[in-house]
Protein backbone atom coordinates (compact mmCIF):
# COMPACT_ATOMS: atom_id res chain seq x y z
CA UNK A 1 0.00 0.00 0.00
CA UNK A 2 2.74 2.46 0.92
CA UNK A 3 4.64 1.70 -2.30
CA UNK A 4 1.50 2.45 -4.27
CA UNK A 5 1.03 5.69 -2.39
CA UNK A 6 4.62 6.63 -3.05
CA UNK A 7 3.91 6.61 -6.76
CA UNK A 8 1.67 9.58 -6.14
CA UNK A 9 3.01 12.84 -4.86
CA UNK A 10 0.04 14.84 -3.84
CA UNK A 11 -0.27 18.64 -4.12
CA UNK A 12 0.12 20.38 -0.75
CA UNK A 13 -0.72 23.85 0.36
CA UNK A 14 2.45 24.72 2.18
CA UNK A 15 1.45 27.43 4.61
CA UNK A 16 2.18 25.25 7.63
CA UNK A 17 5.67 24.15 6.70
CA UNK A 18 6.68 27.26 4.80
CA UNK A 19 5.25 29.93 7.07
CA UNK A 20 5.38 28.18 10.43
CA UNK A 21 8.12 25.62 9.94
CA UNK A 22 6.00 22.98 11.58
CA UNK A 23 6.68 19.31 10.93
CA UNK A 24 3.30 18.19 12.08
CA UNK A 25 1.31 20.83 10.25
CA UNK A 26 2.07 19.91 6.69
CA UNK A 27 -0.84 18.42 4.71
CA UNK A 28 -0.49 15.53 2.32
CA UNK A 29 -0.22 16.24 -1.40
CA UNK A 30 -3.38 15.70 -3.46
CA UNK A 31 -4.44 14.80 -6.98
CA UNK A 32 -1.18 15.13 -8.92
CA UNK A 33 0.54 11.99 -10.09
CA UNK A 34 4.32 11.90 -10.39
CA UNK A 35 6.07 8.74 -11.44
CA UNK A 36 9.03 7.82 -9.28
CA UNK A 37 11.89 5.69 -10.59
CA UNK A 38 15.06 4.31 -9.08
CA UNK A 39 17.45 6.05 -11.48
CA UNK A 40 19.24 7.97 -8.73
CA UNK A 41 22.63 7.06 -7.38
CA UNK A 42 24.84 7.61 -4.35
CA UNK A 43 23.09 9.29 -1.45
CA UNK A 44 20.46 11.03 -3.62
CA UNK A 45 17.08 10.11 -2.19
CA UNK A 46 14.87 11.92 -4.68
CA UNK A 47 14.94 14.55 -7.37
CA UNK A 48 12.16 17.00 -8.27
CA UNK A 49 13.17 18.68 -11.49
CA UNK A 50 16.76 19.71 -10.83
CA UNK A 51 16.24 19.98 -7.08
CA UNK A 52 17.80 17.08 -5.17
CA UNK A 53 17.25 15.82 -1.64
CA UNK A 54 19.99 13.66 -0.20
CA UNK A 55 19.50 10.91 2.36
CA UNK A 56 21.46 12.83 5.04
CA UNK A 57 19.07 15.78 4.61
CA UNK A 58 16.11 13.45 5.06
CA UNK A 59 17.78 11.87 8.09
CA UNK A 60 17.62 15.23 9.84
CA UNK A 61 13.84 14.95 9.63
CA UNK A 62 13.97 11.30 10.60
CA UNK A 63 15.75 12.15 13.84
CA UNK A 64 13.39 15.07 14.52
CA UNK A 65 10.35 12.85 14.06
CA UNK A 66 11.89 10.12 16.15
CA UNK A 67 12.24 12.54 19.06
CA UNK A 68 8.62 13.67 18.70
CA UNK A 69 6.94 10.30 18.28
CA UNK A 70 8.96 8.32 20.79
CA UNK A 71 8.20 10.92 23.45
CA UNK A 72 4.50 10.15 22.90
CA UNK A 73 4.32 6.51 21.81
CA UNK A 74 7.58 5.04 23.07
CA UNK A 75 10.31 3.17 21.20
CA UNK A 76 8.31 -0.04 20.71
CA UNK A 77 5.61 1.45 18.47
CA UNK A 78 7.38 1.86 15.12
CA UNK A 79 6.38 -1.56 13.77
CA UNK A 80 2.92 -1.62 15.32
CA UNK A 81 0.25 -2.20 12.67
CA UNK A 82 -2.35 0.58 12.47
CA UNK A 83 -4.84 -0.90 10.02
CA UNK A 84 -2.30 -2.13 7.49
CA UNK A 85 0.19 0.72 7.93
CA UNK A 86 2.93 0.82 10.52
CA UNK A 87 3.81 4.01 12.35
CA UNK A 88 7.23 3.92 10.68
CA UNK A 89 5.68 3.72 7.20
CA UNK A 90 3.30 6.57 7.94
CA UNK A 91 6.02 8.86 9.29
CA UNK A 92 8.40 8.07 6.44
CA UNK A 93 5.70 8.95 3.91
CA UNK A 94 5.07 12.22 5.75
CA UNK A 95 8.76 13.10 5.69
CA UNK A 96 9.03 12.50 1.94
CA UNK A 97 5.88 14.54 1.27
CA UNK A 98 7.19 17.50 3.25
CA UNK A 99 10.67 17.44 1.80
CA UNK A 100 9.42 16.96 -1.76
CA UNK A 101 7.04 19.89 -1.46
CA UNK A 102 9.74 22.17 -0.12
CA UNK A 103 12.27 21.11 -2.74
CA UNK A 104 9.70 21.64 -5.49
CA UNK A 105 8.91 25.17 -4.35
CA UNK A 106 12.55 26.21 -4.64
CA UNK A 107 12.24 25.55 -8.40
CA UNK A 108 9.99 28.60 -8.60
CA UNK A 109 12.63 30.94 -7.19
CA UNK A 110 14.07 31.83 -10.58
CA UNK A 111 10.65 32.52 -12.14
CA UNK A 112 9.78 34.90 -9.33
CA UNK A 113 13.28 36.39 -9.08
CA UNK A 114 13.65 35.27 -5.48
CA UNK A 115 17.16 34.98 -4.06
CA UNK A 116 18.71 34.96 -0.61
CA UNK A 117 20.30 38.14 0.63
CA UNK A 118 23.82 38.15 1.98
CA UNK A 119 22.56 38.58 5.59
CA UNK A 120 20.18 35.64 5.10
CA UNK A 121 22.99 33.48 3.75
CA UNK A 122 25.20 34.42 6.69
CA UNK A 123 22.40 33.69 9.15
CA UNK A 124 21.60 30.29 7.68
CA UNK A 125 25.27 29.30 7.76
CA UNK A 126 25.42 30.36 11.40
CA UNK A 127 22.25 28.40 12.12
CA UNK A 128 23.65 25.31 10.36
CA UNK A 129 26.87 25.48 12.39
CA UNK A 130 24.83 25.90 15.57
CA UNK A 131 22.74 22.81 14.86
CA UNK A 132 25.58 20.70 13.50
CA UNK A 133 27.87 21.66 16.38
CA UNK A 134 25.27 20.54 18.91
CA UNK A 135 25.15 17.00 17.55
CA UNK A 136 27.06 14.14 19.08
CA UNK A 137 29.43 12.12 16.92
CA UNK A 138 27.02 9.22 17.21
CA UNK A 139 24.21 11.31 15.74
CA UNK A 140 26.42 12.57 12.93
CA UNK A 141 27.47 9.01 12.10
CA UNK A 142 23.87 7.75 12.25
CA UNK A 143 22.71 10.42 9.77
CA UNK A 144 25.96 10.27 7.74
CA UNK A 145 25.72 14.03 8.05
CA UNK A 146 28.00 16.83 6.93
CA UNK A 147 27.71 20.54 7.61
CA UNK A 148 26.89 21.16 3.93
CA UNK A 149 23.81 18.92 4.25
CA UNK A 150 22.47 21.06 7.08
CA UNK A 151 23.22 24.24 5.12
CA UNK A 152 21.39 22.86 2.08
CA UNK A 153 18.28 21.95 4.05
CA UNK A 154 18.24 25.29 5.83
CA UNK A 155 18.76 27.17 2.55
CA UNK A 156 15.78 25.41 0.97
CA UNK A 157 13.60 26.26 3.98
CA UNK A 158 14.45 29.94 3.73
CA UNK A 159 14.15 30.07 -0.05
CA UNK A 160 10.81 28.22 -0.18
CA UNK A 161 9.35 30.56 2.43
CA UNK A 162 10.45 33.56 0.39
CA UNK A 163 8.95 32.07 -2.77
CA UNK A 164 5.64 31.46 -0.99
CA UNK A 165 5.64 35.04 0.30
CA UNK A 166 6.38 36.43 -3.17
CA UNK A 167 3.64 34.44 -4.86
CA UNK A 168 1.05 35.44 -2.27
CA UNK A 169 2.17 39.02 -1.62
CA UNK A 170 -0.83 40.63 -3.35
CA UNK A 171 -3.50 38.64 -1.54
CA UNK A 172 -6.36 40.69 -0.16
CA UNK A 173 -5.84 40.78 3.60
CA UNK A 174 -9.01 42.74 4.39
CA UNK A 175 -11.60 40.63 6.19
CA UNK A 176 -14.65 42.24 7.78
CA UNK A 177 -15.93 41.36 11.22
CA UNK A 178 -19.12 39.97 9.72
CA UNK A 179 -17.28 37.75 7.21
CA UNK A 180 -15.14 36.23 9.93
CA UNK A 181 -17.69 36.34 12.74
CA UNK A 182 -17.66 33.33 15.05
CA UNK A 183 -20.78 32.58 17.04
CA UNK A 184 -21.83 30.06 19.69
CA UNK A 185 -25.29 28.52 19.82
CA UNK A 186 -27.10 25.80 21.65
CA UNK A 187 -29.34 23.52 19.60
CA UNK A 188 -32.20 21.11 19.98
CA UNK A 189 -32.40 18.58 17.15
CA UNK A 190 -35.72 16.77 16.74
CA UNK A 191 -37.22 14.06 14.51
CA UNK A 192 -40.53 15.62 13.61
CA UNK A 193 -42.27 18.96 13.35
CA UNK A 194 -44.77 17.80 15.94
CA UNK A 195 -42.04 17.19 18.53
CA UNK A 196 -40.37 20.46 17.54
CA UNK A 197 -43.60 22.40 18.06
CA UNK A 198 -44.05 20.67 21.41
CA UNK A 199 -40.57 21.77 22.55
CA UNK A 200 -41.14 25.27 21.18
CA UNK A 201 -44.29 25.57 23.30
CA UNK A 202 -42.37 24.56 26.39
CA UNK A 203 -39.75 27.23 25.63
CA UNK A 204 -42.48 29.85 25.30
CA UNK A 205 -43.80 28.72 28.68
CA UNK A 206 -40.43 29.64 30.17
CA UNK A 207 -38.73 26.26 30.36
CA UNK A 208 -34.93 26.39 30.27
CA UNK A 209 -33.44 25.74 26.83
CA UNK A 210 -30.49 23.72 28.13
CA UNK A 211 -32.80 21.45 30.15
CA UNK A 212 -35.07 20.79 27.19
CA UNK A 213 -32.07 20.14 24.97
CA UNK A 214 -30.75 17.58 27.44
CA UNK A 215 -34.06 15.73 27.43
CA UNK A 216 -35.30 16.01 23.83
CA UNK A 217 -32.37 16.63 21.47
CA UNK A 218 -31.21 13.73 19.27
CA UNK A 219 -27.68 15.08 19.45
CA UNK A 220 -25.61 14.42 22.56
CA UNK A 221 -23.72 17.66 21.92
CA UNK A 222 -25.73 20.79 22.61
CA UNK A 223 -23.33 23.72 22.19
CA UNK A 224 -21.65 24.55 18.88
CA UNK A 225 -19.20 27.29 17.90
CA UNK A 226 -18.74 28.03 14.19
CA UNK A 227 -18.29 30.59 11.45
CA UNK A 228 -19.86 31.21 8.07
CA UNK A 229 -19.77 28.37 5.59
CA UNK A 230 -19.57 25.63 8.20
CA UNK A 231 -23.30 24.82 8.44
CA UNK A 232 -26.07 24.28 5.92
CA UNK A 233 -27.60 27.43 4.47
CA UNK A 234 -30.91 27.49 6.34
CA UNK A 235 -29.27 26.63 9.67
CA UNK A 236 -26.55 29.24 9.20
CA UNK A 237 -28.98 31.96 8.10
CA UNK A 238 -31.10 31.49 11.20
CA UNK A 239 -28.13 31.25 13.56
CA UNK A 240 -26.41 34.42 12.35
CA UNK A 241 -29.63 36.45 12.67
CA UNK A 242 -30.00 35.75 16.37
CA UNK A 243 -29.09 38.18 19.12
CA UNK A 244 -27.65 36.97 22.42
CA UNK A 245 -30.14 34.84 24.40
CA UNK A 246 -32.61 34.91 21.48
CA UNK A 247 -34.27 31.63 20.43
CA UNK A 248 -34.96 30.82 16.79
CA UNK A 249 -38.10 29.61 15.11
CA UNK A 250 -38.22 25.96 14.08
CA UNK A 251 -35.68 25.32 11.28
CA UNK A 252 -36.63 22.53 8.89
CA UNK A 253 -33.67 20.60 7.49
CA UNK A 254 -33.30 17.36 5.52
CA UNK A 255 -32.22 15.47 8.65
CA UNK A 256 -34.84 16.87 11.01
CA UNK A 257 -35.91 20.02 12.79
CA UNK A 258 -33.75 22.41 14.80
CA UNK A 259 -34.33 25.08 17.41
CA UNK A 260 -31.38 27.32 18.26
CA UNK A 261 -30.49 29.62 21.10
CA UNK A 262 -27.72 32.19 20.65
CA UNK A 263 -25.15 32.14 23.43
CA UNK A 264 -22.64 34.54 21.86
CA UNK A 265 -23.33 36.23 18.51
CA UNK A 266 -19.83 37.70 18.24
CA UNK A 267 -16.83 35.99 19.80
CA UNK A 268 -14.24 38.72 19.32
CA UNK A 269 -11.14 36.63 20.04
CA UNK A 270 -12.24 33.72 17.87
CA UNK A 271 -13.29 36.12 15.10
CA UNK A 272 -9.87 37.77 15.02
CA UNK A 273 -8.24 34.34 14.83
CA UNK A 274 -10.61 33.38 12.02
CA UNK A 275 -9.56 36.47 10.05
CA UNK A 276 -5.99 35.16 10.08
CA UNK A 277 -7.20 31.72 8.98
CA UNK A 278 -9.24 33.21 6.13
CA UNK A 279 -6.30 35.23 4.83
CA UNK A 280 -4.07 32.13 5.02
CA UNK A 281 -6.70 30.22 3.03
CA UNK A 282 -6.65 32.92 0.37
CA UNK A 283 -2.87 32.66 0.21
CA UNK A 284 -3.08 28.88 -0.06
CA UNK A 285 -5.57 29.11 -2.93
CA UNK A 286 -3.34 31.48 -4.90
CA UNK A 287 -0.22 29.47 -4.17
CA UNK A 288 -1.94 26.17 -4.83
CA UNK A 289 -2.74 27.07 -8.44
CA UNK A 290 0.90 27.90 -9.12
CA UNK A 291 2.13 24.81 -7.32
CA UNK A 292 -0.25 22.42 -9.09
CA UNK A 293 0.94 23.65 -12.46
CA UNK A 294 4.56 23.25 -11.38
CA UNK A 295 4.09 19.68 -10.16
CA UNK A 296 2.08 18.66 -13.22
CA UNK A 297 4.99 19.63 -15.45
CA UNK A 298 7.96 18.56 -13.32
CA UNK A 299 9.53 15.09 -13.63
CA UNK A 300 10.61 13.40 -10.42
CA UNK A 301 12.66 10.40 -9.36
CA UNK A 302 12.75 8.51 -6.08
CA UNK A 303 15.35 6.06 -4.79
CA UNK A 304 13.04 3.50 -3.23
CA UNK A 305 15.77 1.06 -2.25
CA UNK A 306 17.75 3.71 -0.38
CA UNK A 307 14.71 4.84 1.60
CA UNK A 308 13.73 1.26 2.47
CA UNK A 309 17.01 0.90 4.35
CA UNK A 310 15.95 3.56 6.87
CA UNK A 311 14.44 2.21 10.08
CA UNK A 312 13.68 4.28 13.17
CA UNK A 313 14.60 1.47 15.52
CA UNK A 314 18.20 1.66 14.25
CA UNK A 315 18.78 4.71 16.44
CA UNK A 316 18.67 4.05 20.17
CA UNK A 317 20.82 6.91 21.45
CA UNK A 318 19.93 10.24 22.98
CA UNK A 319 19.14 13.11 20.61
CA UNK A 320 20.59 16.59 21.03
CA UNK A 321 18.45 19.23 19.32
CA UNK A 322 15.45 19.46 17.04
CA UNK A 323 16.38 20.94 13.65
CA UNK A 324 13.23 23.00 13.21
CA UNK A 325 13.43 24.38 16.72
CA UNK A 326 16.92 25.63 15.97
CA UNK A 327 15.78 26.92 12.57
CA UNK A 328 12.85 28.83 14.09
CA UNK A 329 15.10 30.37 16.72
CA UNK A 330 16.97 32.04 13.84
CA UNK A 331 14.24 32.66 11.27
CA UNK A 332 11.07 32.79 13.35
Amino acid sequence: MMRQNRKKILVVFLAAILMLGSLAGCKQFENTEIVFTTGLSGNELFRVGNSVCTLPEAMIYVLDYQIQYESVYGVQMWEHDFGGVTLEEYVKETIISQLASMKAVTLLAKDYEVTLTEPEEEKLQKMAKDYYGSLSQEEIDYMDLDLKDVESLCRDHVLSRKVYAEITKDVNTEVSDDEARIITVQQIWLDSRESAENVKEKLEEGKEFINLASVYSKDGQITYTFGRGEKEEAYEAAAFELENEEVSDIIEMEDGFYILKCIDNFDREATEANKVTMVEKRRDEIFGKVYEELIANTPSEFNTRLWEKVHFEDWIGESSRNFLEVYNSYFG
